[in-house]
């Protein structure tokens, strides 16, 4: 039988090295992985050093790879990210210019599973967010991401776009520029005072590896019947449930500043994921609780 070939765009960043672990326990997928940075664990025969920006190479990788799968994961996702033209450029070009060597040397109806962001419903009048809502994006990235979104539909005649929009996703190796692993090294280094923006708004955590598993369904399954699906716990968190946990578990309460540099403009003040899709395409299966991944957290960073 021959093996699925499956091309990760952003393998190096957090989603993508996860879904890379995934894939390495399955024999019968093969992978290539397309970046700006090196990655330590992958052998250099399946990795290629480019920018999304470098449309010429692009086409040449995509041609002689040909794969049957694309995963495009990379992105600039750091939504306080300071240089809004990287932003787009990035995001959107570099989707472009993906999607038209996928459209031109790969055979029709080939897979791409699009990383959107679950940014692109903003504020809604409604308790949880199905995939059906109107877009209502609140930040530049998210509106970059509304525009990928957007360019995948004008593809949709040869290929098979399915776009996945993550809530927060949370997780061991996370960098300490979000929220979460933030609060959570500091805890765990019984750092004595915290600066944090708005930690009264609620969130829809999900772990990392649960991600990569529906990401992995989503390579794997034979007929996907959606084009669009939310990766959500459907449970709402505020930053301040997580500062409780965090205190209860390491019987340690820091000194916490509210400060106006980490407060955002536009703020979401609400951002919770209907998970009805989600868990009939996954057979029931959930993410973690956000205690058990602050526990993986803590106990990483203990060690570290």
């Amino acid at each position: 039988m021959e093996k699925k070939r499956v091309l990760i765009t952003g393998a190096s960043g957090f989603i993508g090295q996860f879904v890379l672990k995934e894939i390495a326990k399955h024999e019968d997928i093969d992978f290539f992985t397309i970046d700006t940075r090196k990655i330590a664990d992958v052998s250099i025969e399946k990795q290629e050093l480019v920018s999304l920006l470098d449309k010429e190479k692009l086409m040449e990788i995509i041609k002689k790879y040909k794969p049957n799968v694309i995963i495009h994961l990379a992105a600039i996702a750091l939504v306080t990210h300071d240089n809004i033209g990287e932003i787009y450029n990035v995001n959107v070009q570099g989707t472009e210019n993906l999607l038209e060597a996928v459209q031109e040397y790969c055979d029709n109806r080939t897979r791409v599973i699009l990383a959107s962001t679950a940014g692109v419903y903003g504020n809604q009048e409604v308790e949880k967010y199905r995939e059906d809502l109107p877009y209502n994006p609140a930040n530049n990235y998210s509106y970059s991401k509304m525009i990928t979104e957007y360019l995948g539909k004008r593809y949709k005649d040869n290929l098979e776009i399915v776009t996945i929009r993550p809530f927060n996703i949370i997780g061991v190796g996370q960098s300490e520029n979000f929220l979460i692993p933030k609060l959570v090294e500091h805890f765990a280094n019984k750092k004595e005072k915290l600066s944090v923006g708005n930690i009264s708004s609620f969130r829809d955590y999900v772990d990392v590896e649960y991600c990569a598993e529906v990401i992995l369904e989503l390579i794997q399954r034979e007929k996907i019947d959606f084009d669009v699906l939310n990766i959500c716990s459907g449970i709402p968190t505020s930053g301040e449930m997580v500062l409780q946990l965090l205190q209860e578990m390491t019987s340690f309460k820091p000194e916490i500043e509210i400060s106006k540099n980490f407060v955002r403009k536009n703020e979401v003040w609400r951002m919770i994921g209907d998970t009805t899709r989600l868990s009939k395409f996954m057979n029931g299966k959930k993410s973690q609780s956000v205690k058990d991944i602050l526990l993986k957290m803590l106990d990483y960073y203990k060690k570290k």
